[in-house]
């Protein structure tokens, strides 16, 4: 795809994405505190699309993790996110939202303006990062694009899985710099001698 195109598909997205967040605050009480609980802290212009991956002709599971600890799996051969209290089919043309409620309740939500509202996941409140309230996005665009984006959340995500076409990949969407990332990797080579 060339870069015109890129830029074209990343605005659209970036449009569904406002649309979407303004029908969940009209329609969904729960995101539209958490919502505005999160624009008081971090501002408006804050959640954005950044870097969207293409989960189409993934390996099942991939797996999603929101903060440091709250696990999720995403099976495209069934369009399913899942987590241990709930899942929920993703629905072509529809775009969703994954955060927290404020209060918190220790729930990853996922959110849809069709009217979907699912617990996916526990978390652990006593860890030091947990997700965040507008913490990501899932727009399932046609049988060739699912995308998937952290909305520069101030906790992060680390994607893991295997693309048909690309291999295995690990994601991460560290919400600090270059220079300062706030999530540390550290590459453990395990090869074996003969």
């Amino acid at each position: 795809m060339s870069a015109q195109n890129q830029l074209a598909q990343l605005d659209s997205l970036k449009e569904r994405l406002a649309k979407t967040i303004e029908a969940l605050r009209s329609s969904n009480p729960a995101f539209e505190h958490a919502y505005e609980t999160y624009i008081q802290q971090y501002g408006r212009d804050t959640i954005s699309i950044i870097d969207p991956i293409n989960l189409v002709d993934t390996i099942d599971p991939v797996i999603l993790v929101f903060g440091r600890n709250t696990a999720v799996r995403y099976f495209d051969s069934k369009k399913l996110i899942s987590g241990s209290f709930g899942s929920l089919n993703l629905k072509q043309g529809t775009e969703y939202i994954i955060g927290r409620r404020q209060p918190q309740d220790s729930k990853l939500m996922i959110w849809s303006p069709k009217g979907d509202e699912v617990e996916l996941e526990g978390y652990n409140p006593e860890v030091g990062i947990i997700p965040s309230r507008v913490h990501a996005a899932m727009v399932f665009q046609d049988d060739q694009h699912i995308f998937f984006s952290d909305l520069v959340s101030s906790s992060g995500t680390v994607l893991i899985g295997e693309s048909k076409r690309q291999g295995a990949f690990v994601r991460v969407y560290d919400p600090g710099s270059a220079e300062f990332p706030r999530i540390k990797l550290a590459r453990v080579y395990t090869s074996r001698k003969d």
